[in-house]
């Protein structure tokens, strides 16, 4: 195959990811909640793609990087914000109250993404960066307005979406170093773990409602593993 058809593989695969964005955003101001967090979704799996192939094909370019951060910031540094302003509003709450959170995320993401173009190209999907990728925390936005939709007789609490926005945009913002991908496994042990509870879960409550769960139980660990090497790091110093 031809090395410059290689190169529009990867950012072909970012455009879709992009359409998904802007089309979850239309079907939000549109009161099509449901279909606009399934959006958010498929954006995810065309975001992974893209960078998937731009390793495999040896296809990284500077234009494929920018690209991406735009990219990621249409499609989970906003759209999940307008999806969870919009839910809010369609469940008969003022959103107002939520308005300045939406505003701390957005310079979260931006800033995270900012500081992101700045350092070293990754080679591996399973680097470490710093702080918490947009990609990640607007998919658990988008996860939590999902798991809500799917029960007739129940809805999250208000101080879950305050406690959520507030968690991920200081895990953005911080230089706490976490794995480039939401479900990371320190160990075949972890692995396990997790595959039994998101088998047993899917008993009791929906799909999102479990890969939710997934995303927090994952995030947990990588955060509880990355203050443990940073304090390991620290008593070697000492």
């Amino acid at each position: 195959m031809n090395n410059k058809f290689h190169q529009y593989i990867p950012n072909s695969l970012t455009y879709l990811s992009m359409a998904c964005g802007l089309g979850s955003i239309i079907l939000s101001n549109q009161g099509f909640i449901f279909q606009a967090g399934l959006f958010i979704l498929a954006s995810f799996i065309f975001d992974s793609l893209d960078g998937f192939s731009a390793r495999k094909l040896n296809a990284e370019t500077k234009l494929g990087l920018q690209l991406d951060s735009l990219t990621d910031m249409v499609s989970f540094g906003v759209a999940p914000l307008l999806l969870i302003f919009n839910h809010l509003y369609a469940r008969g709450f003022s959103s107002l109250w939520i308005f300045p959170l939406l505003i701390l995320s957005a310079w979260a993401g931006a800033f995270r993404l900012a500081r992101f173009n700045l350092q070293p190209l990754k080679t591996s999907s399973h680097n470490d960066t710093l702080g918490l990728s947009v990609t990640q925390a607007g998919v658990t936005l988008s996860l939590a307005v999902l798991s809500d939709l799917s029960y007739s007789t129940y809805s999250l609490p208000n101080s879950v979406y305050i406690v959520l926005l507030l968690a991920l945009s200081y895990l953005m913002a911080s230089r706490i170093c976490l794995p480039s991908i939401l479900w990371f496994f320190p160990s075949k042990i972890h692995f396990a773990v997790y595959l039994l509870i998101g088998l047993l879960t899917l008993f009791f409550v929906s799909p999102f409602t479990s890969l939710l769960i997934f995303c927090l139980g994952s995030l947990a660990v990588s955060i509880g593993r990355s203050l443990y090497i940073r304090k390991s790091q620290g008593s070697l110093a000492l």
